[in-house]
Order: structure tokens, then C-alpha cells, then sequence
């Protein structure tokens, strides 16, 4: 009995692999029928190639693409939590560097990937490696205070579950980039200097847009200043909510007693609803 439950499972598993190394173009096959979280994959891959046709931004010695070099863990979070459109997206800037920079996962520090989440997968390396930030993968032993503070905050407000809050919510960040000075610096993309920072910006706006038409959410929530003003630019989120939950960064200013003030937000906008699966009426 154990045998054929541990055959199945490495069935399973490989069933999946093998979707991951897809091409994105063979996606297009009428042959194939593509799930939901793919056809999101195959919008992050399409950006991924413009994006790898840029140069460096000034100032800036290498850049990481964990949906590239993490695209197993990555395809593994999307492959859970994004099973079909959603009510409410939240929108992050862009990888931390001991998070989604380490796992693929938006905000994902180790911990939450692992032991919340219960994801695992290859992590393999950028294609360029800064010798001041290494990528171990679920190896790291450093935490990403952002993911710990906004997925603990989340299991919480989703009464203990993840898959309650997959339901009608998602997390998501804006630019699958992050920037390293020559000293290993976390550069923002907010703090980019240069005409490819607005560049960048508008080829992340471009494919933010056919995601939102592919998910379709009533709200879009914005983590953080940067994604705020960004959003802006829109043309979906004109039609739709649009507010901004204070960034769980340290780095951030008046960042004091971050989960109270983003539980009061989240109250306040009437979202929690959403976040414990309890929203009626157009359920996705």
C-alpha cells in the first residue's frame, strides 16, 4: 500500500515537471488544454523575453529573474493558488532578495514556502550570480521580514488556510526583477535611475494588463506606494477598486506595528470576506 501511494505521489510529480518545461509558444496547441495557470505563466514568459532584451539600468551590476531560474517552485505556487479568475489581487513591486529572489514565490520567504505552503522544487541559478547574494533556494537560511509579515498576517485573517485565501484572492508582483548594485544593494524599482527604469515599468505595466484581464478581479490592492502610482496608468483598473495596503518592508517609513495597521485596512475596505472564502454573490 505505502509502495503504490509513494509511486503515485513520484507520478504526480513528474506529470507536473513535465508541464513546467512546456514551451510557452506550444501553449498556443489546440491539442493541449491549458490550464488556468498557465495561460497567467505563459503572459510572465512573454515578459520575461522583452525584459531580457534590456540592458543594464544605470547604476545597476546584475539583475535576478526568480521566475526564470525558480520556475519550478514558481510554476508550483501558480499551479496551487491559481486555479481559475479571482476577486481581489494583491500586487507587490518587486522580488526580495531572501524571498520570492530565494523561492520564486511573491513574498515568499523560506519558511512560508516550505512549511506554510508546503511547495517544493528545483532552484537553480541566475545567469548572472552577484558574489554578495547568493541564491540557495529553500536552503536560505535568511527571512524575508516582508513575507513573514504579510503571509502570517494572511493564513491569519484566512482562518489558518492558504487555500481559503486561494479561493477568490492572489498574490502577484508587478516586475519578476530584482536589481543589485556593484556592493550587493537591494535597488527598488522605484529607486531605478535611467531611461530604462520607465521602460521597464511600462513593459511589466503591459503584461499587468492582460493578467488582470485574465483573472478579472472586482479589487486590485496595491502593496506598497510604488505599485499605487503605477496603477494609475491602468486602463483596467479604471473600471474596477483600486487601494493600497501599506508595504510590510521594514525599509518602508512609519512601517511601526505593520499587521494592526493592515488588518485595520483590510476591515475598513471589506475585504476580509474575501480572504476567508464568506464573499456571496459573483464567486469565482
Amino acid at each position: 500500500m505505502l509502495k503504490r501511494k509513494l509511486e503515485k505521489k513520484k507520478a504526480a510529480a513528474l506529470d507536473l515537471k513535465k508541464l513546467k518545461t512546456i514551451q510557452p509558444d506550444a501553449l498556443t496547441s489546440g491539442l493541449f488544454v491549458q490550464p488556468f495557470w498557465m495561460q497567467f505563466y505563459k503572459i510572465e514568459c512573454q515578459l520575461n523575453e522583452q525584459l531580457a532584451t534590456l540592458g543594464l539600468p544605470t547604476g545597476i551590476t546584475c539583475t535576478y529573474n526568480p521566475v526564470e531560474y525558480a520556475s519550478s517552485l514558481h510554476c508550483a505556487y501558480l499551479s496551487r493558488y491559481l486555479c481559475g479568475p479571482k476577486r481581489v489581487i494583491f500586487i507587490g513591486m518587486n522580488p526580495g532578495p531572501n524571498g520570492m529572489g530565494q523561492t520564486g514565490v511573491p513574498f515568499g520567504n523560506v519558511r512560508t514556502v516550505r512549511d506554510m505552503m508546503h511547495l517544493s522544487g528545483e532552484v537553480l541559478q541566475p545567469s548572472v550570480l552577484h558574489r554578495k547574494r547568493p541564491v540557495n533556494g529553500l536552503n536560505c537560511k535568511i527571512e524575508e521580514p516582508s513575507g513573514v509579515r504579510l503571509w502570517e498576517l494572511f493564513e491569519r485573517l484566512a482562518a489558518g488556510s492558504l487555500d481559503t485565501l486561494s479561493q477568490q484572492c492572489f498574490v502577484h508582483n508587478f516586475c519578476p526583477l530584482a536589481f543589485f548594485d556593484e556592493e550587493g544593494h537591494n535597488i527598488t524599482p522605484s529607486e531605478l535611475k535611467g531611461q530604462l527604469k520607465q521602460q521597464i515599468r511600462d513593459m511589466c505595466l503591459d503584461a499587468l494588463e492582460k493578467q488582470l484581464q485574465l483573472l478579472q478581479p472586482q479589487f486590485v490592492v496595491a502593496v506598497g506606494e510604488y505599485v499605487h502610482k503605477v496603477l494609475n496608468r491602468s486602463s483596467y483598473c479604471k473600471t474596477v477598486s483600486v487601494s493600497r495596503l501599506p508595504h510590510p518592508s521594514p525599509r518602508s517609513l512609519h512601517n511601526t506595528n505593520w499587521s494592526e495597521k493592515a488588518q485595520a485596512f483590510l476591515e475598513e475596505q471589506d475585504l476580509i470576506k474575501f480572504m476567508r472564502n464568506e464573499a456571496q454573490g459573483n464567486s469565482y
